[in-house]
């Protein structure tokens, strides 16, 4: 198996992981806790009859029911339209954190000050060099690092003879 199809198998994996909870519920949540990226979470939003314990069945009931809720024309099916408010039902609770986040006098009005202010200082506050610049190793400085870690270590290993390919493409 090559690299690249190795590392899409990866992706479409983690991808799918992700996607039960994304669906779920509000916020892929039930009770307030997080579905997504937590095991007990995800215990919590599906066990519906709170035993503890997670059956199959309890997660395709769950799983039917979400589906129903957001298919309006009960043909069993979503249309973008019906998933498009299946996504914002699931997210709803974290779009409502991050406005009171914004929200810094608690008043239930973002201003623009209130909005801005948690980048009005940022290039001041990472511009490394003082240039008044950001550049992307500024931004990410571990993923410029492992980046230029690879890249030498490549290159040193290009005095070491031809490269072993253990692709599967010859």
């Amino acid at each position: 198996m090559n690299k690249t199809t190795l590392t899409l198998l990866s992706a479409v994996c983690l991808t799918a992981l992700a996607v039960p909870a994304l669906a779920a519920g509000p916020q892929g949540m039930r009770g307030g806790h997080h579905a997504a990226g937590h095991g007990g979470g995800v215990l919590e939003t599906f066990d519906t009859n709170n035993d503890g314990r997670l059956t199959q069945a309890e997660i395709d009931t769950f799983r039917a029911d979400r589906l129903a809720k957001f298919d309006s024309d009960n043909n069993g099916t979503l249309s973008l339209k019906e998933y498009e408010a299946l996504w914002l039902d699931a997210y709803r609770e974290r779009m409502v954190d991050e406005f009171q986040r914004h929200d810094d006098d608690g008043d239930s009005v973002v201003t623009a000050e209130e909005f801005n202010e948690p980048y009005a200082k940022l290039v001041a506050r990472m511009d490394r060099n003082g240039d008044g610049i950001l550049t992307g190793e500024e931004l990410n400085p571990r993923r410029h690092r492992d980046a230029s870690a690879q890249r030498g270590a490549r290159m040193e290993g290009e005095h070491r003879g031809p490269r072993m390919d253990d692709d599967d493409d010859e």
